[in-house]
């Protein structure tokens, strides 16, 4: 009876380990996505040249639409990667596209965890980020505002697993020291234009905005929201239905932000892209 004991215990552990190692052979490293990354990006840029995108935020809404144009160059490590072709002007890298894979393989190498995850029936990898100095030298590009010190304290992205094309990414900030603030980016509906893929549809949603708000600057808005709808109710009927159209679902979303602390919820559209033209 003992020798069958021992026998089972023996084939127990044996078990145990196999399953053990087989999982670990299951989760690639975090080395082997970044590899993995890196060489998908270079294949998909290798017919671009230059590639222009136009989009349209808020559909409905007063901000124009915006076309940014990218040039591929190379770094010193000699991959090649997408750039702004006038950083110096006012174009606006809002898909992030301008530089991304350096500091996306940066953040998965620099991994504290990496699990597998579905994210709308979509296989993902979610990757974990806390480093606080790896977190600082991010280029913080368009998130950077006039006086205002943001601090990222974790970063968690979501990268599918069969294209390696980023799905979601979720930043924690802490903003002047002492005040929480959360983005989270979706990246939906990709196309691919001459091997480059493209996120059709983007929804950035920002949370704890209403913490950056002293009372008296929750009032100062408040009081100019009521000055904006006593002017509106001013105006003819059919001018006052237009401007009301483009710009109530944002007011009526701000006023939720003042009164709830509920975040501000952006969607992008790609409208329109362009390749080496």
């Amino acid at each position: 009876m003992r020798v069958k004991t021992i026998k089972n215990s023996l084939v127990l552990s044996i078990m145990t380990l196999s399953l053990a190692a087989a999982a670990a052979v299951a989760q690639p490293s975090a080395d082997r996505i970044a590899e993995e990354m890196v060489n998908k990006y270079e294949e998909s840029l290798s017919q671009i040249e230059t590639l222009s995108m136009t989009i349209q935020m808020n559909e409905g809404g007063l901000i124009p639409d915006i076309t940014t144009r990218y040039v591929k160059k190379v770094n010193e490590n000699g991959t090649p990667y997408l750039d702004l072709e006038n950083g110096n002007d006012m174009e606006m890298d809002f898909s992030a596209l301008a530089g991304s894979v350096d500091q996306m393989v940066d953040l998965v190498r620099g991994a504290e965890s990496i699990t597998e995850e579905r994210v709308n029936g979509i296989d993902t990898y979610k990757i974990y980020v806390n480093d606080s100095e790896l977190l600082k030298s991010l280029d913080q590009g368009e998130m950077e505002m006039e006086e205002m010190e943001i601090v990222f304290d974790a970063a968690t992205i979501w990268i599918e697993i069969n294209s390696m094309n980023v799905r979601k990414i979720f930043m924690e900030q802490t903003v002047e020291g002492d005040k929480n603030m959360n983005m989270e980016m979706s990246l939906d509906d990709y196309q691919v234009f001459s091997g480059y893929p493209v996120p059709m549809s983007m929804t950035m949603k920002i949370g704890g905005m209403s913490s950056q708000f002293s009372s008296e600057e929750i009032a100062e808005a408040r009081e100019a929201m009521r000055e904006m709808e006593k002017q509106l109710s001013q105006m003819p009927e059919a001018q006052r239905e237009a401007i009301e159209r483009q710009i109530k679902p944002q007011m009526e979303q701000f006023e939720r932000m003042l009164e709830s602390g509920e975040g501000m919820t952006m969607n992008i559209s790609v409208t329109d892209v362009k390749v080496n033209e």
